[in-house]
């Protein structure tokens, strides 16, 4: 079996992984500004001593000549704990004074001008080490006042550099770590206040009676939490309409079907007792209590289809047209047989509905069933499409008044007891209607005389 992270340890996750990473980036950034400072530090130093050694220079007898004065010997002896060495060149490079294996300045290396217009400053090796170089140019007159240009380089090594940054690095380190730490422990704490409402919510859930499918009510929960309540509260009326189908399913089937198959079960044990004769009878009269038996049954699942019909049928576009003349079509055996006058009349050429053919079938079958069925035979009924209409008429007696607030309801017979029936017909083609946001009107007797009409009308924006 997977595991999956708490809803905790993902919060801490999205929060503390890129906090982590923002402070890692700060501190490289402030480390980085922290080193440049140091070095703009240390230049400013190693500047002053190539300064302070140009100061030195003279050039006499024809040769130059170096004062080491106190202020001086102190800047290149003891230049911030650092090993300071120097070298003096003339303008072509030759070595005057100094350490003549010390690099001097080359030609490509990119000058920066900090202090004055003639200093550049380079990295460097000298004697397997690294050192920063200070290269100056300075301008020395001599006893004939002739103009020479002299090369002061003068190099330090890094270790107090070094130690600087190291200083530096520490310092920072470990102020990002303990502002980490500290953000760290402010988010666990949110995190941990933040997700105490869902724990009462699943509290109050887990005390739900199991038959409780009440709507839940949010009180102290976050504005967030408010859509994943209204979510849980729609399946939950999801689920109860289900629950209800199902049981009024089972009553129903438990209710219906019991007198019928104990209807026949007498008639079978009565048929084994019997004569030949009696037997014929009693077995024709059982099985028409089984056909009676299957068609209830299959009304009973035509009813719970109806009621599936969101879940089980998705809407398209039909034409109720071409709907009703099939249906009309389907049942045109039938009514050849009893002789009635089936016909089918169309007002407009086509009439585009949403909705599922399959339960539109089977609710203006149910109507056509019903004309048939309760009519004496060689009656005239019409299927009739009308602009989103459809309608069933026929010339039967019709309904009488005490009947025509009940006939849509489950079970009721408005016919005589010796007329067969389930009383589900019409009740399913509400249903259907219903589903399909469509209204099943009923109006008997009609103008003309005796006779009902049975008509869906569907919504003017279902096209």
């Amino acid at each position: 079996m997977t595991t999956t992270a708490s809803l905790r340890a993902r919060l801490l996750g999205w929060i503390l992984l890129p906090l982590v990473g923002l402070s890692a980036l700060n501190a490289w950034i402030s480390y980085g500004n922290a080193v440049d400072a140091s070095n703009e530090a240390y230049d400013r130093a190693l500047y002053l001593a190539s300064r302070a050694l140009a100061e030195e220079l003279s050039w006499r007898q024809g040769g130059l000549q170096l004062q080491a004065q106190r202020a001086a010997g102190y800047l290149l002896e003891n230049h911030t704990g650092s090993r300071l060495y120097y070298r003096i060149a003339d303008a072509q490079g030759q070595g005057l004074a100094g350490q003549d294996e010390l690099p001097g300045p080359r030609p490509a290396a990119p000058v920066q001008v900090h202090y004055h217009a003639l200093v550049q400053f380079d990295d460097g090796h000298f004697r397997e080490q690294p050192v920063r170089l200070a290269h100056l140019t300075h301008v020395l007159e001599d006893e004939q006042g002739q103009t020479r240009i002299l090369k002061i380089s003068v190099a330090e090594t890094l270790e107090t550099r070094q130690q600087m940054v190291q200083h530096i690095l520490r310092d920072t380190l470990g102020q990002q770590a303990l502002l980490l730490l500290a953000a760290a422990l402010l988010v666990v704490v949110g995190v941990q206040r933040g997700i105490r409402p869902l724990e009462s919510f699943r509290q109050r859930l887990a005390q739900r009676a199991d038959d409780d499918l009440a709507p839940i009510e949010p009180p102290g929960l976050p504005r967030e939490l408010h859509p994943l309540v209204d979510t849980l509260n729609s399946y939950l009326a999801r689920l109860g309409r289900l629950i209800d189908i199902r049981k009024r399913f089972l009553d129903n089937a438990a209710h219906q079907l019991r007198t019928p198959l104990t209807v026949l079960k007498t008639q079978l044990t009565l048929a084994q007792r019997e004569a030949t004769t009696d037997r014929e009878t009693l077995l024709t009269a059982a099985r028409k209590t089984t056909d009676d038996a299957v068609r209830l049954t299959e009304q009973l699942l035509a009813m719970t289809r109806a009621e599936h019909a969101r879940e089980m049928y998705p809407h398209e576009p039909l034409d109720l047209v071409a709907l009703a003349r099939q249906v009309t079509q389907d049942f045109l055996p039938r009514a050849v047989q009893r002789d009635d006058d089936l016909g089918f009349e169309a007002l407009v050429p086509s009439c585009t509905v949403q909705g599922s053919t399959a339960l539109l079938h089977e609710a203006l079958g149910n109507l056509l069933d019903n004309a048939l069925h309760h009519a004496p035979p060689g009656t005239r009924v019409t299927v009739r499409v009308g602009p989103h209409w459809v309608e069933v008429e026929d010339g039967g007696p019709g309904i009488a008044a005490e009947h025509r607030a009940h006939v849509f309801e489950r079970f009721y017979r408005a016919a005589p007891a010796a007329v067969s029936g389930s009383g589900l017909g019409l009740a399913i083609a509400r249903e259907i209607a219903k589903q399909h946001g469509a209204q099943l009107s009923l109006q008997s007797p009609l103008p003309t005389g005796p006779g009902t009409v049975f008509r869906m009308t569907f919504a003017t924006d279902a096209g």
